[in-house]
């Protein structure tokens, strides 16, 4: 690695980043401190401030990096039918949920502060992510709006997340990987055999979503960084 000082601005991005995503893994959110980042890289504080903006800025950008490699892991999937697809991607998030544990739980327990609003390029990750469920909803009723298909996908995915932060979050004796990829398949194919999706076409489109479409999944209390 090159000595201190002879990084370019790009370099040392990429580094806080690593490094922040080290944190993370080791200890979780309450180990992201900007005095922690500094002494890993060997930078002082000022260095992390002239490429992320603030605080918030970087863990948006190190949960914005795990967003991407869900999305990347997804996009291998190839089942044959609609159904099938569902089934993966669902198997895809619990998986990268079970093996990633604190870098998952990142993306759900920061929270922006109040009044702040999203900027466009995270949420353009955050549709990616639901989008590749949305598609599948298109194809297996088609009879659904796109705002409609976007309800259901958001409702499925809150399913599977929910399952995950109970079984990975909570300690349930008795309980191991198996079943959780159980429990999922049969949320999957409760949700589409028991004609919840089809209950979706008599839900109107304008029913109360956000106006900036705008889809946050149970945030927590912002933490303090110093």
């Amino acid at each position: 690695m090159a000595r201190r000082g002879h990084h370019t601005l790009e370099q040392i991005k990429n580094m806080v980043l690593v490094a922040a995503e080290e944190l993370v893994v080791q200890g979780g959110l309450s180990q992201l401190r900007v005095r922690n980042i500094a002494a890993k890289i060997g930078y002082t504080v000022g260095s992390i401030y002239m490429v992320f903006s603030n605080m918030d800025d970087l863990i948006l950008h190190v949960k914005g990096r795990a967003l991407d490699e869900i999305a990347e892991k997804m996009d291998k999937v190839q089942a044959p039918n609609a159904e099938q697809r569902l089934e993966e991607l669902a198997g895809v998030y619990i998986r990268y949920a079970s093996q990633n544990l604190n870098r998952w739980s990142l993306v759900f327990e920061h929270r922006l502060p109040e009044g702040s609003e999203i900027p466009a390029w995270y949420q353009r990750k955050m549709d990616t992510l639901y989008g590749k469920f949305e598609i599948q909803f298109a194809n297996i009723a088609p009879e659904l709006s796109s705002s409609q298909c976007r309800q259901t996908a958001l409702a499925f995915l809150g399913g599977i997340h929910g399952i995950c932060s109970l079984m990975l979050t909570t300690q349930l004796a008795g309980l191991n990987d198996n079943d959780l990829e159980e429990s999922v398949t049969l949320l999957i194919r409760r949700f589409i055999h028991d004609g919840w999706v089809n209950a979706m076409s008599g839900v109107r489109s304008s029913a109360k979503t956000p106006a900036n479409n705008t889809w946050r999944l149970w945030p927590t209390a912002s933490p303090v960084y110093y």
